[in-house]
């Protein structure tokens, strides 16, 4: 079985050559105060074509442990600790969804206030700790990594996880598919 790092690499390879097939580079906002290490080319219309590249400095999650006294699923920390990169359009079993990227270290930052407050949300509610990997298409459905069990799910904003989609975060990457954003069939 793979690890999630080698799962996250090998997709990020299916991913850009799914978009070269289809003549394409994945598209990203741009956030002009940012030099992300992901961006390629020049921005145009808001956007910019990206590639994903290794983190040199890894995202460290020391201080989100820290601060809510607990360890967080190493699946999550090297999912998002392994490479700089925008968001990837996916598929799974037919549905669509969005796995989160961290562009740049201060996406990173973002991303773990984020967590901190998703988690304070869980702790408050006194349901199971998940941390967020992704969205789907529908409003305020997460897909979540359980924080004790390590299962990627379905997770409405502020429900438990309601669906489990695989055991662990690898072998759900293993089983995406790229897909092309509906806005980038007119690039």
């Amino acid at each position: 079985m793979n690890s999630v790092i080698e799962s996250l690499k090998l997709l990020h390879e299916r991913y850009a050559a799914f978009y070269q097939a289809a003549g394409l580079m994945p598209r990203a906002e741009y956030i002009s105060n940012w030099d992300a290490p992901c961006y390629r080319g020049k921005p145009s219309g808001g956007e910019i074509d990206w590639q994903a590249v290794p983190q040199k400095e890894k995202l460290d999650f020391s201080g989100v442990e820290h601060a809510l006294e607990m360890p967080l699923d190493t699946q999550v920390k090297d999912f998002f600790s392994c490479v700089y990169a925008g968001d990837l359009a996916l598929e799974f079993r037919g549905n669509q969804l969005t796995l989160l990227q961290v562009m740049h270290p201060e996406d990173g930052e973002r991303l773990q206030q984020n967590l901190i407050g998703h988690v304070m949300m869980k702790q408050r509610l006194k349901q199971s700790i998940t941390l967020f990997v992704g969205l789907t298409d529908e409003d305020d459905l997460l897909i979540s990594v359980n924080n004790e069990t390590g299962e990627v799910g379905l997770e409405y904003v502020g429900k438990d996880q309601h669906e489990i989609l695989a055991t662990d975060l690898a072998s759900f990457l293993a089983e995406v598919e790229p897909r092309l954003p509906a806005d980038e069939f007119t690039a």
